[in-house]
């Protein structure tokens, strides 16, 4: 692999972390800066919804900010289309603690798609998938 790919991969790598840590800790303009503007986010397998563009996405997180989330994407494959679009599969495990304290692990995919826009690396879709759920 060469050195630009091995950056590419590197800084979209490095996206997805601060689009998790985003999440997790309510930062909802770092969210908003990890997504194209026009992104889709599709979590309907999860129960959730199809939302398109950044600002729609994040609007909706600020409606259910009450639950404490933790999120883990793992083994990420990331694979080159051109110079400025890639895609990528992370395993994902997500910790969701309600208000009333009841807990739910899930485990599946995010299957995303990025695109490079002045420097920068942004998700320009992502779909979740869930392999299993444990409530507690």
């Amino acid at each position: 692999m060469d050195r630009k790919t091995l950056q590419a991969i590197n800084a979209i790598e490095s996206l997805k972390g601060r689009y998790f840590r985003g999440l997790d800790t309510k930062d909802w303009d770092t969210v908003d800066s990890t997504l194209a503007k026009e992104a889709v986010v599709d979590t309907t397998a999860l129960g959730g919804d199809r939302v398109i563009g950044a600002a729609n996405y994040v609007a909706l997180l600020k409606q259910d900010s009450e639950n404490t989330t933790v999120h883990h994407g793992h083994t990420p494959e990331i694979q080159l289309s051109s110079p400025s679009r890639a895609t990528g599969t992370w395993a994902v495990q997500a910790l969701v603690i309600g208000s009333d304290g009841k807990r739910e692990l899930c485990v599946g995919h995010d299957h995303d798609s990025y695109v490079l826009r002045d420097g920068q690396w942004l998700i320009a879709a992502t779909r979740s998938t869930r392999l299993h759920e444990d409530k507690a």
